[in-house]
């Protein structure tokens, strides 16, 4: 089993990676499987020689992962433990047919998962499918689909979105159109699929935050 790193520790993606990750290598080794580790940051818990059967320190990025997996041979590949970065490897991976070519199943959490949780539309929809509430918005991919939303949206504030980013890297709230431009633009350019999604604000709203861990079973706690 190849195991994703989540690289450099920074805002967004930070040391709980490096435990999960951790704590994956030991259970499946714990299980008879060989593990083989690929990371970026040298300094982490992970590339203990303890972790895995073989650590590579390597960049993480999508034509690097698939050259170790030319090499290692593995049956699967777990991104989930990696955070932001292993996800995109592993989508990119899925799209471009490479794991289908070698042979490598994706596992913890597949293709259609990966892509529902990412892109802001495709989550909007499966939102929409199961009678769960959500703001009205809009999925765009340049700046004029942007500008033409203002006025289905009801006009200022608007949040900018983008999809496949670190953290919501590149959106923000805009106050005017100068604003919308300008945020819409990064967002754009950050987003690993070109899109933003443009959403009614709802400033001034009291938020609940709750993390939900869920099982193959259907038992589902908060942490």
């Amino acid at each position: 089993v190849v195991i994703l790193g989540s690289g450099p520790i920074r805002i967004g993606q930070a040391a709980e990676f490096d435990f999960s990750g951790s704590q994956a290598c030991r259970a499946l080794r714990a299980d008879g499987y060989e593990i083989v580790l690929v990371n970026s940051n040298p300094a982490t818990i992970q590339n203990d020689p303890e972790m895995a059967d073989r650590i590579y320190i390597e960049p993480l990025l999508p034509e690097v992962v698939k050259r170790i997996m030319e090499l290692e041979k593995p049956d699967a590949l777990l991104a989930g433990m990696g955070g932001q970065t292993a996800l995109n490897i592993a989508a990119a991976l899925a799209h471009d047919g490479s794991l289908d070519e070698l042979g490598v199943e994706l596992i913890g959490c597949n293709l259609t998962a990966i892509d529902e949780a990412e892109d802001r539309d495709l989550f909007k929809k499966v939102c929409e499918e199961i009678d769960l509430p959500v703001c009205k918005a809009i999925a765009c991919d340049s700046i004029e689909q942007v500008l033409a939303s203002v006025d289905e949206l009801g006009g200022f504030p608007l949040l900018i979105r983008p999809a496949f980013t670190l953290g919501g890297l590149g959106g923000g709230t805009a106050y005017n159109t100068g604003e919308l431009v300008e945020i819409a633009s990064q967002g754009i350019l950050h987003s690993a699929i070109g899109q933003v999604l443009i959403e009614e604000s709802i400033l001034g709203w009291q938020e609940h935050e709750y993390e939900v861990m869920r099982d193959g079973a259907d038992n589902a706690i908060i942490v």
